[in-house]
């Protein structure tokens, strides 16, 4: 039996296509189960977002001290407050 050529290059394009889609399958597979990092330092964790919500804070234990500048959110606040508003126009009243 003689096999002509397109139906023999068929078969080895459609045999190419399926290893490749085994590939992409078990790629996509591996990428899943590959298990993440701890969270770098100052980032914020799921159980950290708990603890705020849970009483507000965190400790300062988790908090690193150069991530917030406490005389800069005061001198901010201060501006902030200090600032004049414009009054509201009459025809909005």
């Amino acid at each position: 039996m003689k096999v002509n050529a397109p139906e023999w290059l068929s078969v080895v394009v459609t045999l190419l296509v399926l290893a490749l889609l085994l590939a992409a399958g078990v790629i996509a597979v591996l990428r899943r189960r590959r298990v993440k990092a701890p969270p770098a330092d100052g980032w914020l964790t799921d159980e950290m977002i708990r603890q705020i919500i849970r009483n507000g804070s965190l400790t300062g234990e988790q908090v690193p001290e150069e991530a917030l500048n406490l005389e800069e959110i005061a001198r901010e606040e201060e501006r902030f407050w200090s600032e004049r508003w414009d009054e509201s126009e009459p025809y909005w009243e």
